[in-house]
């Protein structure tokens, strides 16, 4: 019976789907195997033209992008130190500068308003190279103005005393810019108090406080505001606030302001009124910048001593001596 079936499907296909080609004759089973197989080849060139283009995109993201597949895997190389760091700090790790110096030059460049990583090396080499350069400068002065000729120690002894000469230079300049820098800090302290007070006064935190008035004297004095905002920054980091005050104290180097870090301490610790302990200290920095002004200009007779006597009392001697002079010279030519 199934085969009875199965025969009259085939004969039913066979008279429904022939396929003949000139002299070849397909039949229906055949026709099928053909299509099946036409239709999988289609379907497999698709997908291969599909993976092509995926790949092919990608190739192309990863030129554009400059990073290969495997890019993402490997260690990032360590950045290159410049020449001047790497070698001020080959200096600074020798017996040539201690511990103790190399703790005397970062306060120096915290002083002057230096801070970050590196300074400390690239003021080593300042202070080598300053020192190299120093040398043959003075050998060329000596030899183009024939000093001590002959006198062999005495021009090594030169030549050391340029070396040294040149090595301490950096320091000079790091002690005028720290000079320069606490007159600064000394004139703009009183009036970032008096903004302390204000701020203190409309209800701010001491932490808000100080953060508002480096804020606002970024513009009329950027070294009190640096000061103050690195405080600001130092009482959210840490817990402790009485460290950054003395940190403060300490950064800028002025004797008065630790008047202020004990107030301030002390309205934190045992919270008296901030605004009215504020108020007196910068009454009191007022007063000490008037007297300061007060003895540069006290000491301003004598320092115009020099030059009245060096250029104004010699010209004033030759106006006046000088007719008198002629006169004498005249009576004594024309005899008795």
């Amino acid at each position: 019976m199934p085969e009875t079936v199965f025969s009259s499907l085939t004969s039913a296909a066979d008279a429904g789907l022939p396929l003949r080609i000139g002299e070849m004759q397909f039949r229906s089973q055949e026709v099928l195997t053909i299509a099946i197989a036409l239709t999988a080849a289609v379907l497999s060139a698709l997908n291969l033209g599909r993976i092509a283009k995926s790949e092919s995109r990608q190739r192309s993201l990863f030129e554009v992008l400059g990073h290969s597949q495997y890019h993402f895997a490997q260690p990032e190389r360590e950045p290159r130190l410049p020449w001047y760091q790497w070698f001020g700090a080959s200096i600074a790790g020798t017996r040539i500068i201690g511990t103790a110096a190399q703790q005397r030059l970062l306060t120096a460049l915290l002083a002057a308003g230096v801070r970050g990583h590196g300074h400390l090396a690239a003021l080593v080499t300042a202070k080598v190279c300053a020192a190299v350069v120093f040398v043959p400068l003075c050998w060329l002065l000596v030899q183009w103005r024939q000093f001590f000729v002959g006198a062999v120690p005495v021009r090594v002894m030169l030549l050391a005393g340029a070396a040294v000469l040149g090595w301490r230079v950096p320091d000079v300049v790091l002690s005028r810019l720290a000079a320069w820098r606490r007159d600064r800090l000394e004139n703009g302290i009183p009036d970032a108090l008096d903004l302390l007070v204000i701020c203190a006064e409309a209800g701010l935190s001491i932490d808000h406080a100080i953060e508002q008035v480096g804020r606002i004297l970024r513009s009329s004095n950027p070294v009190v505001a640096e000061e103050f905002a690195m405080t600001a920054a130092e009482m959210r980091i840490s817990a402790v606030r009485d460290l950054a005050f003395d940190n403060l104290a300490q950064r800028a180097g002025i004797a008065s302001l630790r008047g202020i870090v004990a107030a301030l301490n002390q309205s934190i610790r045992f919270g008296t009124p901030l605004s009215s302990s504020l108020r007196i200290v910068a009454a009191e920095m007022r007063t000490e910048r008037l007297v300061r002004f007060e003895q540069r200009a006290a000491r301003l007779p004598v320092l115009l001593t020099i030059p009245l006597m060096m250029f104004i009392l010699p010209s004033l001697m030759i106006v006046i001596g000088t007719p008198l002079a002629l006169r004498i010279i005249d009576m004594l030519a024309r005899g008795p």
